[in-house]
């Protein structure tokens, strides 16, 4: 198999799908989307307790739909959930918007009033890249998007993460399109428009208008290459889907 081509999983509505929210993707709209396909009745959600009380563990069924922030490197991963999840969507974004987003999701926690303990000592941005560089140099980050995929990337072949079991792979600067292409990947019904939630009124930036972290673009390219080079992967991927769809 090329691993410039990963082969698509059809969707079986008779097993669970598994929809992994990767932080900072529009994952709140594509709940929104995944809600309106399989019904509040057919949807299960995989987060943190209020209190860090771990996500609950649904019965897999025919029709189930769960949904949420899955992370194998914290024990909450969905193989670690559920060993026999055999399909998935996922959408990724840029990798250093994403990081960015998260950063500023993270302070804003902390602003807030909760405890985030890799931010006891108040690290700016710099320090902070630096950090999940090194930790993404010495094996794997749980603060990367890649922790929340279901198996570890093979750097020689990023592609081949999406082989096993992939039902649909979209990013979110293409989000109208990887909508389209899950629509038909599931056998639902294109939304007749986008959704957009927690995106115009983001709290996560209150204060922070003038906080631009664009200068450090550059390094973080050079410094996270599997990141970047599996959300090229996600990219290909859902042109070939909108291709083999007809979406």
């Amino acid at each position: 198999m090329s691993a410039a081509t990963p082969q698509p999983t059809s969707y079986d509505p008779a097993r669970t799908l598994y929809s992994l929210h990767v932080p900072k993707t529009a994952g709140t709209s594509f709940r929104h989307d995944l809600e309106t396909w399989f019904g509040a009745e057919n949807m299960g959600y995989h987060y943190h307790g209020y209190h860090r009380e771990p996500p609950p563990r649904f019965a897999p069924r025919a029709g189930l739909c769960v949904h949420g922030h899955f992370n194998r490197l914290r024990g909450i991963g969905v193989k670690q959930y559920y060993p026999e999840a055999d399909q998935f969507l996922v959408l990724l974004r840029d990798p250093f918007d994403r990081f960015v987003s998260n950063w500023r999701y993270l302070q804003f926690q902390v602003r807030d009033g909760f405890r985030v303990p890799e931010l006891d000592d108040r690290p700016d941005f710099g320090a902070w890249l630096a950090r999940r560089r090194a930790a993404a140099e010495a094996g794997e980050d749980p603060f990367s998007f890649l922790a929340q995929l279901p198996g570890p990337v093979d750097p020689a072949d990023p592609a081949g993460v999406f082989c096993d079991g992939f039902v649909g792979v979209g990013v979110t600067e293409r989000y109208p399109e990887s909508l389209r292409a899950f629509a038909a990947a599931l056998g639902k019904p294109a939304p007749a428009a986008v959704t957009r939630i927690n995106t115009a009124a983001d709290p996560h930036r209150a204060g922070e208008a003038h906080d631009d972290h664009s200068a450090w673009r550059g390094e973080y390219e050079r410094g996270f290459p599997v990141e970047y080079a599996v959300y090229e992967a996600a990219l290909g991927r859902l042109d070939a889907d909108l291709r083999r769809l007809g979406a």
